[in-house]
């Protein structure tokens, strides 16, 4: 009652997108086939679908060795004050990675989302950044992350076709933490919790995969199916009700099959194919997400190894400082400088030089510290300057190639 009350409310205060026709769409994972579409390029919010991406970045971090299913990583006093939907940890405990994806998947606890932001960043703030730069490398072009829960946020923003490329992306990417979407229920201490998608009982051949809800955005659900060896993703944005939210997924999944079923009318009929990728993302973005996560898993492991000792730990001092996206690091462009710099790369774009050298400062005390990416013909030279002394340059260089990152300093 509580939420459809919500939900009458933010029609007329919150936002229009909730009063606004659902937003949908279903596709081939396959080919990549858009079946049918509607409101497919509608800016809405993403509410818990959020959580496919904190997820798919968690997946990478696994299959690239940096992370276990068996780490147990700290709970925050950020994490633990998330509303719920949570599991209500508490900070100073722990919870293994397993645990966490499960959760994620299960009961969408916004606690544990948090828990993984921090543990693969230096903060949530953070995470949201290399989120969005993410699914901007997978094409993913008008979404914004700025949390790693779908918690509202009025500049975090998705739609229909960019949630399709994300779920195609987990699928192609990563197959076996992809099966766990399945997963009917888990229990976490001693508490039995279950799948929140309950088209995975009610639908045949369903698979998962998320669930959400903000009264801003009303109910969303992305769903993938598998039949005659044929696999769908169906999307529903910004609908009324759970029960109409399904039953909009089943008909567009129904739908779907029956056109695959007319193959010789498909080449003629199918005007877009959804793009993808045939990894994450490719060189030197993926340095510089490995570079922070390698850091920030470092950090957190120590954190919960104190923690595990049962030492007294003061979180505060050990958990990493936040980092925000805009306000202590300056992007400038420019030649000259007093100070001594380093660099840590040169490339053919602005924007990959910057993401790199944002990487490096992450690695570094960034106090007093600005970047800057001088251009020379076609190359970006990428910098950080603010230097006091040559040693403190070959100090910083140092820090950043022993996280596997290039650097040589620069004098004034």
């Amino acid at each position: 009652m509580r939420k459809h009350f919500l939900l009458f409310v933010s029609c007329f205060v919150l936002s229009a997108q909730v009063c606004a026709a659902p937003a949908l769409l279903v596709a081939d994972t396959q080919s990549g086939f858009v079946l049918d579409a509607k409101n497919a390029d509608s800016i809405r919010y993403p509410a818990s679908l959020t959580k496919v991406m904190t997820l798919y970045i968690t997946f990478e971090a696994l299959s690239s060795g940096l992370l276990s299913l068996d780490d147990q990583l700290p709970i925050s006093k950020h994490a633990a004050a998330q509303p719920r939907s949570k599991l209500y940890l508490k900070p100073g405990q722990t919870i293994s990675v397993r645990d966490a994806i499960l959760a994620l998947i299960i009961k969408s606890a916004n606690d544990v989302a948090v828990v993984l932001a921090e543990a693969l960043a230096p903060s949530e703030e953070a995470f949201a950044l290399i989120m969005t730069s993410v699914a901007q490398d997978l094409g993913m072009q008008h979404t914004v992350f700025k949390n790693a829960s779908g918690l509202h946020h009025p500049e975090q923003h998705t739609t229909a076709r960019d949630l399709a490329i994300l779920t195609m992306a987990l699928i192609d990417h990563y197959p076996a933490y992809y099966k766990l979407f399945s997963t009917q229920s888990f229990v976490y201490n001693n508490k039995k919790y279950a799948n929140h998608n309950q088209l995975l009982k009610q639908y045949e051949g369903a698979e998962g995969l998320k669930t959400g809800f903000v009264a801003a955005s009303g109910y969303n659900i992305i769903t993938t199916a598998k039949r005659d060896n044929r696999r769908l993703v169906s999307i529903v944005i910004g609908d009324k009700s759970v029960q109409q939210r399904n039953k909009k997924a089943v008909w567009l999944l129904d739908r779907g099959f029956a056109k695959l079923q007319k193959t010789s009318d498909l080449d003629v009929n199918i005007k877009e194919t959804l793009p993808r990728q045939k990894a994450i993302i490719a060189h030197p973005q993926k340095e510089y997400y490995q570079s922070i996560m390698r850091k920030s898993i470092a950090q957190s492991r120590m954190v919960a190894a104190e923690l595990q000792k049962n030492k007294e730990v003061n979180l505060t001092t050990l958990m990493p400082k936040k980092i925000t996206e805009d306000k202590s690091v300056k992007v400038e462009q420019g030649d000259t400088e007093s100070s001594w710099s380093i660099q840590v790369g040169a490339f053919s774009t602005q924007e990959s030089a910057e993401k790199v050298a944002n990487a490096a400062l992450a690695l570094i005390d960034g106090q007093g510290k600005t970047i800057r990416t001088p251009q020379s013909k076609k190359i970006f030279r990428a910098r950080i300057y603010g230097f006091s002394s040559k040693e403190e340059a070959e100090a910083a260089c140092q820090t950043v190639q022993e996280n596997q990152m290039g650097c040589l300093t620069v004098a004034p």
